[in-house]
C-alpha cells in the first residue's frame, strides 16, 4: 500500500489526499518538503509542502502520537507560521 501512495505523491490532488485514511494521510504528508513547525497548545504542528497542496501533521509529544492531519490549498492558514519580530 505504501508503494502505491508514494507513486502518486508527486501528482496527488487535495481530493485524493483527503480520501486516504488517517494513517495514510500522515505518511503522505510527511513525504512532502518540511517547511516549519509551530506549537498549538500541547501539540507540535509540522507544515509540509506538496506540488498541489500544503499538509499539516499534528503531533502530541506527550503521547508520542500523531493526532490528526489536514491539507489545504489556501494561503491563509500559512499565516500561523509567520513570525514577526
Amino acid at each position: 500500500m505504501a508503494h502505491v501512495i508514494l507513486c502518486y505523491l508527486s501528482v496527488m490532488t487535495l481530493y485524493e489526499f483527503n480520501a486516504l485514511d488517517d494513517e495514510q494521510r500522515a505518511a503522505v504528508a510527511m513525504q512532502g518538503n518540511f517547511i516549519e513547525v509551530r506549537f498549538e497548545k500541547e501539540l507540535r504542528v509540522a507544515l509540509y509542502s506538496h506540488p498541489n497542496f500544503f499538509a499539516e501533521v499534528f503531533y502530541d509529544h506527550t503521547t508520542n502520537k500523531i493526532v490528526r492531519c489536514r491539507a489545504f490549498i489556501s494561503l491563509k492558514p500559512l499565516a500561523a507560521y509567520i513570525h514577526l519580530n
